[in-house]
């Protein structure tokens, strides 16, 4: 709970303080995940701190906590760099890389994700996304690795601000289907 107070404490002080557009941005994620293998179903939250060093690179900060049904849960906390390419004046590319630690009860190990993505702008307000994440843990042994399909719609309600919606098709050592909605401030 305390995470969750945290990350909408850290969304909401950035719209308060934030006065002149300095190229950071935040957000906050709240998502539901199925098992498809009878496994444990889930609730997740997250959030993430970024600065765009360029028209070209972002670098963020991403923490999210997955609370099963089981009443187990496991926290990740990752760092990435993120490349970004306007293809044209509607459609971007962008190619996300990043490490973390996952951290459950009982144990935590390091892992490496890489998920390429291209963004579709259909007017000045929605735009819309696909992209495919690729991950696994450095020692292999701890049987993290899987692919996710994700899909995304996003709204801009105000030039800085968006909400968004977003569909994850998770497969390999973890198979799941998740859906999440989101808040993204930029100042």
């Amino acid at each position: 709970m305390r995470i969750k107070i945290t990350l909408l404490a850290i969304v909401l002080a950035t719209t308060v303080v934030a006065e002149e557009k300095a190229g950071y941005y935040t957000g906050i994620n709240f998502g539901l995940e199925e098992s498809n293998t009878g496994g444990s179903d889930s609730t997740k939250w997250s959030g993430k701190f970024g600065k765009h060093i360029n028209k070209h690179f972002d670098a963020e900060l991403y923490t999210r906590t997955k609370d099963k049904d089981t009443g187990s849960n496991d926290t990740r906390v990752e760092a990435a760099i993120i490349g970004k390419h306007k293809l044209t004046d509607d459609w971007s590319s962008s190619l996300r890389f990043g490490v973390g630690n996952k951290y459950t009860r009982t144990d935590d190990f390091g892992y490496w994700s890489i998920t390429p993505t291209v963004k579709y702008k259909i007017n000045n307000k929605w735009s819309t996304k696909i992209g495919y994440r690729l991950r696994d843990a450095f020692e292999t042994e701890r049987k993290q690795n899987d692919q996710t399909l994700k899909l995304g719609l996003s709204y801009k309600i105000v030039e800085d601000t968006s909400v968004s919606a977003g569909y994850d098709w998770k497969r390999g050592d973890s198979d799941a289907n998740g859906l999440a909605v989101g808040f993204k401030f930029e100042f």
